[in-house]
């Protein structure tokens, strides 16, 4: 079986490289696209098994119509979205997957900064509840 392909959908450079460099180093291919327009295509086109989505990419809420648009098509309503965000540090406006997954149409949620540690974890146990590990 090949590697975990995971698409890092962000406008923060910094991070993507960050994390990138992590996420090969466990064994993941990782793409990557720099806003919404790109990042719908690249999950067209590369089938990733798992996206890393930012909130705030061109537009203060962007990333919730990016996570909507890929749970809305039947080719790829089965791919999980981790929501990574550093939005809740910018707009006070704090989220939780618990109540708001429902409506965000991500699979799990968390605030930037987030350890590679955790990263990895994280993206295990989707991978796992979705049958794609």
């Amino acid at each position: 079986m090949g590697k975990k392909k995971v698409l890092i959908i962000d406008n923060d450079v910094d991070f993507i490289n960050q994390h990138k460099t992590t996420l090969e180093e466990n064994g993941f291919e990782v793409i990557s696209a720099s806003d919404s327009r790109e990042g719908i295509e690249k999950v067209s086109f590369d089938m990733p098994d798992i996206v890393l989505l930012e909130l705030v990419l061109e537009k203060h809420d962007a990333g919730f119509a990016v996570a909507k648009a890929i749970k809305a098509d039947p080719r790829f309503k089965g791919i999980p979205i981790l929501m990574v965000t550093s939005a809740a540090a910018e707009t006070k406006c704090d989220f939780c997957q618990e109540l708001d997954g429902y409506w965000m149409k991500t699979d799990d949620f968390v605030n930037k900064p987030v350890t590679p540690e955790d990263l990895i974890k994280r993206i295990n146990i989707l991978l796992e509840k979705t049958g794609k590990a």
